[in-house]
Order: C-alpha cells, then sequence, then structure tokens
C-alpha cells in the first residue's frame, strides 16, 4: 500500500469540494428566474452538504487505514484498523487505474466549475436567477459550450463513483459497503447525486430559454457561435 496514494486522494476531494460549494450567497427572491419542483430541489443547500459530508469522510478513513497500515505495531494504528479495516484486508488498497482515471476526472470537474466560477463572478449561483446589472458571458468555457458548469459537475460525479466502487478502496476492500452505516451513506449519496445531477441536465433548456428572453439576439448570436450545450461536437 503506497502513501502515493494519499495526495491522489485530497486531490480528488478538493475536485469534489469546489464543484459542490457554492462560490456566492443565494440571488434574492427577486432574481430567481424559475419556481419549478426541480428548480425547489435544487437550491436545497443539503444536498451537497451531505454528500461532501460522505465524501470526505470515506477519504480520511481511507487516508487512516494507509498511514496506519505503515505502522501496524502502534497501539492507535492497531486502533484504527480494527475499526475501519473491517475485513482485515488494508493490504488490498491501492492506486488501481479506475482510483487514478477517478481522481483526473474529479480534479477536471473541480478545475472546470472554478474556471466557470471566476468567468461569471457574482452571478455564478446554484439558482436560476438573472440578477441586477446581469450581462451574458460568452468568454472562457463559455466560448466552448454553453453550459460548461454542468459538464464539470458530471465528470466529478462519476470520477468519485469509479474511485469508490473500483478496486483497490477503502470502501470496495474493508468492508464499510458491509455493514448498514455503510450501505445507508452509499443509497443516500447515490441518489443524491442522481437527483441533482439530473435535474442539472433538466434544468438546461429552461436556463437557455430565461437567458434568451432576457437577452434576446445576443444570446441567439452566441447560441450560433457556440451550439453545444455540454460537449463539444456532441450534445
Amino acid at each position: 500500500m503506497s502513501l502515493v496514494k494519499i495526495p491522489y486522494i485530497l486531490v480528488a476531494m478538493v475536485g469534489l469540494h469546489v464543484t459542490t460549494t457554492a462560490p456566492h450567497p443565494p440571488p434574492l427572491p427577486e432574481e430567481r428566474l424559475l419556481s419549478s419542483t426541480v428548480e425547489q430541489l435544487m437550491k436545497q443547500r443539503s444536498g451537497p452538504i451531505i454528500i461532501k459530508t460522505i465524501c470526505w469522510s470515506a477519504a480520511f478513513a481511507e487516508i487512516l487505514v494507509i498511514l496506519a497500515s505503515h505502522r501496524p505495531h502502534m497501539s492507535i494504528a492497531q486502533g484504527l484498523l480494527g475499526a475501519l479495516a473491517l475485513k482485515g484486508t488494508e493490504a488490498k488498497i491501492e492506486l488501481s487505474k479506475p482510483f487514478i482515471f477517478g481522481t483526473l476526472l474529479t480534479a477536471l470537474g473541480g478545475l472546470i466549475r472554478s474556471m466557470c466560477y471566476r468567468e461569471l463572478g457574482r452571478l455564478f449561483t446554484f439558482e436560476v436567477s438573472i440578477r441586477k446589472e446581469h450581462k451574458l458571458v460568452t468568454s472562457g468555457p463559455y466560448a466552448i459550450v454553453r453550459h460548461p458548469g454542468y459538464i464539470g459537475v458530471v465528470l466529478c460525479v462519476i470520477g468519485i463513483i469509479m474511485w469508490h466502487a473500483g478496486s483497490g478502496s477503502w470502501a470496495r476492500e474493508c468492508g464499510p459497503l458491509d455493514t448498514k452505516i455503510g450501505q445507508g451513506a452509499a443509497i443516500i449519496y447515490l441518489v443524491l447525486v442522481t437527483v441533482i445531477t439530473s435535474g442539472l441536465l433538466v434544468r438546461m433548456q429552461s436556463e437557455d430559454q430565461a437567458l434568451w428572453e432576457a437577452f434576446g439576439e445576443e444570446w441567439v448570436d452566441w447560441s450560433v457561435r457556440v451550439p453545444y450545450r455540454l460537449i463539444p461536437g456532441v450534445y
């Protein structure tokens, strides 16, 4: 089991944290444009908090098991391994290909989100809104696709699942998914990311409509120059 895995874990978690943390306070009620059921779900801040709590907990558990396995004769290490490596298979935690690829996807997702935060500034909110002195931003990642922040979320979700579901992970090798707490956390995580990700994808059309109504020909010109919503040349 290599200590080299720890920096990868931290990089992945920074990507997740950036992706799921709102860069600005919510818009004022009069600035919000949509009131659909999907939008009501999307504006709940508890979902991202729960996701971060579950993922950070799993990440810290994996880091602790890696560190403890390198000092197995210490009493504190034995206690940690007894509590966190339920199958006694901590040696199976490794820098596997699914983990490396998942880490890269998660980091890329976080990078794309941070670029969107920087490009939009205070205009970037987790709710569809037209803020005071709003302008249509068409530069940076928005010159490539119209909803780059959403593909950042999708990449991050896929990356985290590849990490924890893949071989060599603490969740896969050390038995937390055999416990009721672990199973419950996994179900909650999967439900939340499914709801949030599908909600974002459904919301794209409504967001395009709102921007078209607000900016008219300026939005039409942009949509001609940037015809794809998520993936260049595909969709």
